[in-house]
């Protein structure tokens, strides 16, 4: 075996090492479907008309709907939210709205024109009928 073989070993080794355990906590850590981190909040905000989906994890995934396209005011109502594939994430919340988010790294521009890593796209919501548009999600 030669000097270079002997080193290598034990570098790769400890690069393995290293990187199984960087690599757990990030997965663990993503406790809500594989999506979000305890105690994070994403907001997939639609325009025109304007209402979003806001996602909580608290251990476990909620949901609010978000309508300010009816009446004068901004209304939230809270429900939750299932999920049947991940990455992309098939959803549907208890109000109705269905869809999938995708993960697109840098591949989503919302209305300020600020760069995005995740896509919704709807297949329905409550109170408007298709077409319907994709738009981006945010972290909070």
């Amino acid at each position: 075996m030669t000097l270079a073989n002997r080193l290598a070993r034990p570098l790769c080794l400890t690069l393995a090492l290293t990187l199984s355990h960087t690599a757990a906590p990030l997965a663990a850590d993503l406790s809500c479907n594989g999506l979000l981190e305890t105690g994070q909040t994403m907001i997939c905000s639609g325009f025109e008309p304007n209402w979003a989906l806001e996602l909580s994890c608290d251990g476990n995934m909620s949901a609010n709907f978000i309508d300010a396209f009816s009446g004068d005011g901004i209304q939230t109502t809270p429900g939750s939210i299932s999920f049947t594939t991940e990455n992309p994430w098939q959803l549907e919340t208890s109000h109705p709205v269905t869809g999938s988010i995708a993960y697109t790294p840098g591949g989503c521009t919302d209305e300020s024109d600020a760069v995005r890593d995740f896509t919704f796209t709807p297949t329905g919501a409550p109170g408007l009928s298709a077409p319907f548009f994709p738009f981006c999600c945010r972290m909070k």
